[in-house]
Formats: structure tokens, sequence, C-alpha cells
């Protein structure tokens, strides 16, 4: 029996339920600065849709290599929120906001975001 020091790798592919999401990105907000805790405030008013990209599956004989899976990510915002974001989000602060999104991304769960995007919901429409 070979024993492997440290905690085995998960390959599963899990991405977290959308609430956990926004309170992990909320969390990390509030750790960039006093200037983000606004904007973390409104992560739990937030809605998250995921897209993961398809991995290409194994082809029979050939080697087994983990590659990290992407995922398409969209946080939705009812519309006010969305137009404030809009105008406090210059391009260094959203990239910012990205990597605090993919931050917030569990590493376990082995996806990584390959588009981001923020869109607005019209409030009372169904």
């Amino acid at each position: 029996l070979i024993r492997l020091k440290g905690p085995m790798p998960s390959y599963t592919y899990e991405l977290p339920e959308q609430g956990r999401l926004l309170s992990l990105i909320r969390e990390n907000l509030n750790k960039v600065g006093k200037e983000w805790k606004e904007i973390a405030d409104f992560m739990l008013q937030g809605h998250v849709e995921y897209k993961p990209l398809r991995v290409n599956p194994m082809r029979s004989g050939s080697q087994f290599v983990y590659q990290r899976a992407k995922v398409n990510l969209t946080l939705y915002f009812p519309e006010r929120i969305f137009e404030h974001l809009l105008n406090w989000l210059d391009s260094e602060k959203l990239e910012l906001f990205k990597a605090v999104v993919q931050s917030s991304l569990p590493r376990r769960s082995g996806y990584d975001i390959h588009e981001f995007k923020i869109l607005g919901i019209i409030d009372g429409v169904h």
C-alpha cells in the first residue's frame, strides 16, 4: 500500500451553489479594501449563471492528463445595481473583480473562468 502525503486532489468539476459563491465573493471583496464594501454588499442581491464548457473526453488509448475545465460565468443584478456597477467599474476594477470571482471558486472545483459577464435584470418584469 502506498501512502501519499497531503490532501488528494479532487477532479470532480463541482461548482458551488450560487448563494455560496455570492457569499464567498462578498467576503473576498471586503478583504480587497474599503472602496469595495458597497459592491460587496450588492453581491447577495445577485444571481449566478454557470455555463461549463465541455472538456474533451478521453480518447481510448490516450494517457489521462488532468486539465482544469473552463466555465462561462454571468452575474445578474437588479437594473439599479447593474447601472451603479457600470458607472463604478472601470477596466482595471473589472479585472480585479473578475480575479476575486475566480479566487472565490474553490480550487477543487476544477474550473477556471473563461468568459465573465455582468448583466442587469429589469425589475418587475416576469
